[in-house]
Order: structure tokens, then sequence, then C-alpha cells
């Protein structure tokens, strides 16, 4: 039986070489975007640009530079306008300012996942482990296939189907 490390490693990675092309945030939950922006269509008729690969956070992270945290989720926590502000400076340190390239990544049997990105940057995910919780998801937007789900810390079967 492949382990949980071994899922989170290989289906993720695909994003060895891309640039974070977006960042933003759906109330507190974090959400990046991989690969080169195309258009697509929402369900509610309205246009998108989504990345060739998306990932869902909605678990404890933080982003570090140089060992150093620079960012959590407690930075989406509360008022719409700290949220705002929060996601308008990491999109400003992850993508406007420079290309930031996924360099490498290691998941753990925690369903936990540390991407390491250029510039000394860092993407720190830890699962809370809380049973019927979804942690965190990564999906091809607008593809017809199954989201690689952590929930509770621990791989959704549904995600191996």
């Amino acid at each position: 039986m492949t382990s949980t490390r071994e899922l989170i490693d290989t289906r993720l990675s695909v994003l060895v070489g891309l640039d974070v092309s977006s960042l933003n945030h759906a109330a507190d939950m974090l959400t990046l975007q991989f690969g080169p922006l195309r258009e697509t269509v929402t369900r509610k008729d309205t246009m998108k640009r989504v990345g060739e690969w998306a990932l869902h956070v909605q678990c404890r992270w933080q982003i570090k530079q140089l060992g150093a945290v620079v960012a959590t989720q407690d930075d989406l926590y509360g008022p719409d306008e700290k949220a705002r502000l929060a996601t308008q400076r990491l999109e400003d340190l992850l993508v406007s300012s420079r290309l930031t390239t996924v360099e490498s990544l290691a998941g753990s049997e925690s369903g936990a996942l540390c991407i390491s990105l250029s510039a000394g940057l860092q993407l720190v995910i830890t699962p809370e482990g809380m049973p019927n919780n979804e942690d965190w998801r990564f999906f091809a937007p607008g593809a017809d296939a199954n989201h690689f789900v952590i929930e509770g810390g621990a791989v959704d079967p549904y995600s191996l189907i």
C-alpha cells in the first residue's frame, strides 16, 4: 500500500518547475494557482483566470522566507479589509515582484506539505487532523478529474478513485 507521504509527493510533483501565478483567498481559505494563467468561464458565467494547477488550503499554514515566518493563516481571519491587505501583500511577495518557482516539495504521513520556492521562500501546510474537516485540496482547474484531498490529516479515499 502506498503511504500518504508517497501519494502527496507523487501527485504534487507536477508543480516542480512551475511558477506561482496567482494567490488569493476565499474567506479564510488560501488559494494558489501554479503555471500559466488561462481564462475560463465559471458556473455563474463569469470569466476567471486559473492556473494549470490549484491548491486550496483550509488548515494551518505558514509562508517563510529564509526561515522567518512572514505570513500565516491568521492573516486571513477577521475583517475583510485585513484579509484583502494580507492577500495583496502575499501576492506582491510571491507573484508580482518576481517569478517564484516551485523548487521541491515534501509530504508527510500526517498530510503535511512543505513546498520550497525560489528566493528562499517556503509554504508549510500543517493539517489539524480533525475528522471530516478538509485540510487542503489539489486539482487541475476545469479538468474532469478527481481532486486530491487531504481531510482529517489523511488522504480522502475518493481522491484515489
